[in-house]
């Protein structure tokens, strides 16, 4: 039997995504917003580990019932902070729902295009580039050259394009419009 709040994520929660991020980012007056120390604050351990044959394969996962960050030791630093600000959201975000259901949590293959309908996944990467990249941090330097803002947050290249993108959409029409971050 589902519950009601299993039932409701069925589109992603945009504005709770921003605001637990926002809220977690807030004490931080300066980039690059440190995603490892404030994952140890929200009561979870960051490992990084190699994951063997599928180090290529897997950037990371949550372990919900061990409360463990289990991160790719080999990626790059910027890669590894934006698995840890991702698999952070789906703590803080979907912990209830995969703890109830163990089987809606996928660990997805790196280089493969993610259901474009997962509101987990969405909801995860909207979380993570809002921590990592706030908006209040970000307004000022939004017209700087992308590498230049990219290095100063200690985000990937990829990653600051995207958000940038969004930035400026946003503060041009007034609105929010949502680019799904998959390969950053």
């Amino acid at each position: 039997m589902a519950t009601a709040f299993q039932d409701m994520l069925v589109r992603p929660r945009w504005d709770l995504a921003k605001r637990k991020a926002d809220e977690l980012s807030a004490p931080f007056s300066a980039p690059p917003i440190p995603a490892l120390e404030i994952a140890e604050q929200q009561g979870v351990d960051v490992v990084f580990a190699d994951f063997g044959d599928a180090s290529d394969q897997v950037a990371g996962f949550c372990d919900f019932q061990a409360a463990k960050l289990y991160v790719n030791s080999e990626d790059i630093v910027q890669r590894q902070t934006f698995t840890i600000a991702h698999e952070l959201g789906h703590w803080l975000l979907h912990r209830q729902i995969f703890e109830h259901d163990p089987d809606k949590y996928q660990i997805f293959p790196r280089f493969q295009e993610v259901d474009r309908h997962n509101p987990f996944e969405k909801e995860a990467n909207h979380f993570a580039a809002n921590l990592l990249v706030t908006m209040r941090l970000l307004k000022s330097v939004k017209d700087a050259p992308v590498s230049s803002v990219a290095s100063a947050f200690a985000v990937s290249r990829s990653m600051m394009e995207f958000r940038l993108q969004n930035v400026r959409n946003k503060l041009s029409r007034g609105k929010f419009t949502a680019v799904f971050l998959i390969q950053c």
